[in-house]
């Protein structure tokens, strides 16, 4: 039988690959879209999919954490606690659609974009319903299935996106390849509950359990709503307070920042379930894993950092063509919280699975509250700007009060992770200084790799990267079982 720890270094890997290939085909058709629909059809597109992500916590409330927390404690509830999921989201997807419908009527949008958030609010439904089953699957600490998904479903998303583009440049067609290629992927992991976990696809209403199941899902639900409206408001303020066409020139930088995302959320999705059960039975396991995973994301996203700030326009130009320069600055300033970012995501699912939600949620609303405010300024001011500047103001305070929430849970080698930091920043500087340099010579690609070397032979000279670490990560590609 696989160990706990080898579950998570598996699961993190392959997990992480299904991630990587998902967000690359995910890039690239981002890319066309934006090549192809310029930055005004583009801002409209982005605007629908921001908006309905905001009405969908009102479908999800939450249930998503507490499905993967209580079947890793007990895989027994398992039929019980998704039937009456099911049952849930069938009255909060209605409430949900008729909210969506009613507010982008009232706040008087074009024909064209309220069409796009009607077709968008089905994937919405859609969506939800896809999550919450791959939750229970996470339960099972089993992210095989839930990889392949995710991949197939980004495959026919951008087959059908390119057949659409080659005739017409239709957004509703585009939307719904969206919807269809969702519906795909939810019909597969049905399959999937029903004849690998044999749950049966029922739905149950059991008013007593849910009156029990809000009062334990509210944090959640409330920290999900906060986080959404953190991350989507933006984009709708401005396509108000400015233009689609600067939600476009926005959306870009949003995407090739925001694309990276894949990195901590394949690390949470395989530590998670294991953190709950790790601040029960095993303090030091939790420790140990939570300073590893923070490690790793510091080592991975410094240079990260340091490669698209260098080289912000010349991503841009040769993406996007010039039409996008606009993007450039927004792009140099959102990659600059990329760190933060990241480390929020163990600092986020520690709280949670320390039974700390209600702090979790507060961090956020206090988070949401500054980039409402923020933006609200910014955005009238300097538009896509603006919101960059906005998001990594916010970013970076969640990242301090959350650090300060955490530091009574564990005994975390602070002195240890501080000097990790500082040493990979160095690094990351001189690599950004070497880029600079050498990209007047040399094509950026190729000052880009150089600069890649340069930070890894920093590493392993400071021995903040070792031999062990390369052999670690190399055995966690030959484990496949799951």
């Amino acid at each position: 039988m696989i160990s706990a720890h080898a579950k998570i270094a598996t699961n993190t890997t392959w997990f992480t690959l299904a991630l990587v290939l998902q967000k690359i085909i995910s890039f690239v058709y981002f890319t066309y879209l934006a090549r192809s629909l310029g930055a005004t059809d583009l801002g409209s597109y982005v605007f629908a999919l921001s908006f309905i992500a905001i009405f969908s916590i009102i479908i999800d409330f939450g249930t998503n954490h507490f499905i993967t927390r209580e079947i890793a404690k007990d895989s027994t509830q398992a039929q019980h606690i998704f039937s009456n999921i099911l049952g849930f989201k069938i009255i909060t997807s209605f409430i949900a659609v008729i909210i969506v419908f009613m507010v982008i009527n009232l706040l008087n949008y074009s024909p064209v974009v309220c069409r796009l958030v009607y077709i968008a609010s089905i994937l919405m439904v859609i969506e939800s319903l896809v999550l919450s089953s791959f939750a229970l699957l996470r339960g099972f600490h089993n992210l095989r299935y839930e990889s392949i998904g995710t991949i197939a479903v980004q495959l026919f998303t951008m087959i059908g996106g390119f057949i659409i583009l080659q005739y017409s440049n239709n957004l509703s067609l585009l939307m719904l390849v969206l919807v269809c290629s969702n519906l795909i992927n939810l019909i597969y992991v049905l399959l999937l509950l029903r004849y690998k976990i044999n749950l049966h696809i029922k739905v149950l209403f059991d008013w007593k359990y849910w009156q029990s199941l809000i009062r334990v899902i509210l944090p959640f639900a409330l920290a999900a709503g906060f986080t959404k409206i953190y991350g989507a408001f933006d984009q709708i303020l401005l396509s108000k307070l400015a233009s689609s066409e600067a939600l476009g020139f926005y959306a870009v930088a949003y995407k090739l920042t925001f694309a990276l995302q894949f990195l901590p959320l394949a690390l949470v999705a395989a530590l998670y379930p294991a953190m709950s059960t790790y601040y029960k039975i095993d303090k030091i396991s939790l420790n140990k894993a939570f300073t590893r995973a923070v490690y790793y994301l510091l080592i991975i996203t410094i240079p990260m950092t340091a490669v698209i700030f260098s080289l912000a326009s010349e991503f841009i130009n040769t993406l996007y063509t010039n039409v996008y320069t606009e993007s450039i600055i927004p792009l140099q300033i959102l990659i600059l919280s990329l760190v933060f970012l990241f480390i929020n995501f163990p600092l986020g699912s520690l709280l949670n699975a320390a039974d700390k939600q209600t702090k979790n949620t507060k961090n956020i609303a206090w988070a949401m509250v500054i980039n409402i405010l923020l933006n609200i300024f910014f955005i009238s001011n300097y538009q896509a700007i603006g919101a960059a500047l906005a998001s990594l103001l916010s970013t970076i305070f969640l990242f301090f009060i959350n650090s300060w929430s955490v530091k009574n849970l564990l005994h975390i080698d602070f002195k240890y992770l501080i000097l990790v930091g500082v040493k990979t920043v160095f690094a990351g500087l001189i690599m950004s200084f070497s880029i600079y340099y050498l990209k007047s010579s040399l094509h950026w690609m190729l000052a880009g790799l150089v600069g890649s070397f340069i930070y890894l032979f920093l590493q392993f000279v400071f021995q903040t990267i070792t031999k062990r670490d390369i052999i670690q990560i190399y055995q966690s590609f030959k484990k496949r079982e799951l």
